[in-house]
């Protein structure tokens, strides 16, 4: 399929009224052109953008309007406002007040937040997430999100508490290894972190890079969840990305529980994938460095 064909059926494709056939075919064409895979999060932006032009006409009172409720915790010195619907949470946020909260959730979700009290086993995800426990299966509700943008939503999730993954990783899992940039923008406009923890994808140079909160904060989650930074840092500044043991002839992210259990002597250190397979060793099945 060629690009002008893949463009014309973006829409279709978002709305999931593609037929099979089709779908595959775009799908197949996604993987191998970034630009068209950018201009799909594209479109969904400006759906979105559309959407919310609706929002003033919607009605304000919280009797008559569909609404959802929302509270404000603090855990571990930061301070959230987290909504949440009858399917789980929908948004959690750091900054700012109650009224900017509000408003903010109106223009994404086109529904009205009352006050509400936070039901005890969302409580305590967004609790166990802040304080650096994590959350093996977080309830929440990705409303109207893309398939795609549900699935890379999904795959951070399983990214293991005091682990990272690259940017480039979550796109190979995703089935889209061309949608680097794509995945960054869905990170960045995640609207449940914490408990869908963006914190734990990091730029594959090195470095925790951006995040919505800051980098402080980033550091801050991460050094909680039990990664070692400072030598993800050194073996960054020496343009190492994989760790493997000569005992098992295996290769791991570095924060990998299996990498950290490698005594020195026996690690062996590789720049890339296709080093660690050249010299004979194999990628590991827990964190997949090389995606599933």
């Amino acid at each position: 399929m060629r690009c002008r064909s893949a463009l014309t059926r973006i829409d279709a494709l978002r709305t999931g009224e593609l037929e099979p056939l089709e779908l595959g075919e775009v799908n197949e064409h996604l993987k191998t052109c970034p630009s068209c895979d950018e201009s799909v999060a594209d479109v969904v932006g400006l759906a979105r953008a559309v959407k919310s032009c609706a929002v003033e006409q919607a009605p304000r009172s919280c009797r008559d309007a569909i609404t959802d409720g929302f509270e404000m915790l603090e855990v571990s010195g930061v301070r959230v406002w987290v909504a949440f619907s009858d399917r789980g949470l929908t948004m959690i946020h750091a900054e700012g007040s109650d009224t900017e909260f509000r408003e903010r959730y109106a223009s994404r979700f086109a529904r009205e937040l009352c006050p509400g009290s936070l039901p005890d086993r969302l409580r305590r995800q967004v609790v166990a997430a802040l304080s650096g426990e994590g959350v093996a299966k977080p309830t929440v509700d990705f409303g109207e999100a893309t398939e795609f943008e549900k699935s890379v939503l999904q795959i951070l999730t399983k990214i293991p508490r005091g682990e990272v993954r690259s940017y480039s990783w979550v796109a190979r899992q995703a089935g889209r290894p061309g949608a680097v940039r794509a995945v960054g923008t869905i990170c960045a406009r995640n609207v449940l972190p914490f408990v869908v923890p963006c914190h734990r994808v990091v730029p594959v140079a090195g470095g925790v890079g951006n995040y919505a909160f800051g980098a402080t904060m980033k550091r801050t989650l991460l050094t909680r969840e039990g990664v070692a930074l400072d030598e993800l840092d050194e073996l960054a500044s020496k343009g190492v990305r994989y760790i493997g043991s000569r005992t098992t002839n295996i290769f791991c992210f570095p924060t990998c529980r299996d990498a950290r259990r490698i005594r020195e002597e026996n690690r062996v250190a590789f720049r890339d994938g296709e080093q660690a397979t050249g010299k004979g060793f194999r990628p590991c099945l827990r964190c997949q460095p090389l995606a599933a």
